[in-house]
């Protein structure tokens, strides 16, 4: 027990020794500078210093963004900028297939079977030779004014968001109960039935006189492209699919030789 007590009374006599530095200039040979310490006040104060940085450095790095340059420290999931370019980069996806399911139905719309024109004439027997010695094709241009034709109301129902050029809105958006039919307004051929994330299902017929109807938002597509479809012939189930999209309606568009039509001008929706 004594050795004991003699080693801590040593212990506390050296950390209360007191010691002194001497800074010489080496040319002169003249005192610069002199400080007096123990080696407790030399302990404390770097003990200190030690804390103090440690403490400086976690502030630095759980208070500031130098967080997110330490490897494994931040979660990039809880980024305010990386959520934010990551939701910019999903509708970015979402607005290229969009445009690029548009891309595809414009080509069916020009183009439905796919067949390259300078292959047509060799594709005997194929559905594209078929189409194009179909009657119906070849009285597709026909000059008869819109005034003349009878249109089959497509769905009765309450127009919801009517045509208007100026907000780029070229359609009608018609309400009906669920699982209401859509019919077709005149004989013609499908064109396009497919799906878009912007549009749902969506199916096109094309007609006599260069006259495309398109049909957005439904919930079944009941015909296929290349399909002859007649008057009055159901072509789709009324639905809420796609964007922009609030209970079950259909968008109903009327194209003329590109330029969009007023339906309510030709077809009477409630009947």
């Amino acid at each position: 027990m004594s050795i004991k007590k003699n080693n801590k009374r040593q212990l506390k006599t050296k950390l209360s020794d007191h010691f002194r530095m001497v800074i010489i200039d080496d040319d002169t040979l003249k005192e610069v500078k002199t400080m007096r310490f123990t080696l407790l006040k030399l302990s404390i104060g770097l003990i200190t210093i030690v804390l103090s940085i440690m403490g400086l450095t976690y502030c630095l790095i759980a208070f500031t963004p130098i967080k997110y340059l330490v490897p494994g420290y931040a979660d990039i999931n809880n980024n305010a900028v990386y959520i934010e370019l990551s939701q910019k980069i999903e509708e970015l996806e979402k607005d290229i297939t969009a445009q690029r399911t548009y891309t595809e139905g414009f080509k069916n719309f020009l183009n439905p079977t796919g067949v390259k024109i300078n292959d047509i004439n060799n594709a005997e027997g194929s559905l594209a030779s078929r189409f194009i010695e179909n009657d119906f094709f070849k009285q597709s241009n026909s000059s008869l004014p819109l005034e003349h034709y009878y249109f089959y109301p497509p769905i009765s129902g309450e127009i919801s968001s009517e045509f208007n050029i100026d907000k780029s809105h070229y359609g009608l958006d018609i309400v009906a109960p669920k699982n209401t039919p859509i019919m077709n307004i005149l004989d013609g051929m499908v064109i396009n039935s497919d799906w878009s994330d912007k549009t749902g299902y969506t199916i096109s017929i094309q007609h006599n006189g260069n006259l495309v109807s398109i049909f957005k938002h439904n919930s079944v597509l009941l015909k296929k492209i290349g399909e002859r479809v007649k008057k009055g012939e159901a072509i789709a189930i009324i639905g809420n699919t796609g964007e922009l999209t609030s209970g079950p309606h259909v968008h109903f568009e009327l194209w003329n030789n590109g330029i969009p039509l007023n339906p309510q001008d030709y077809i009477q929706f409630n009947y």
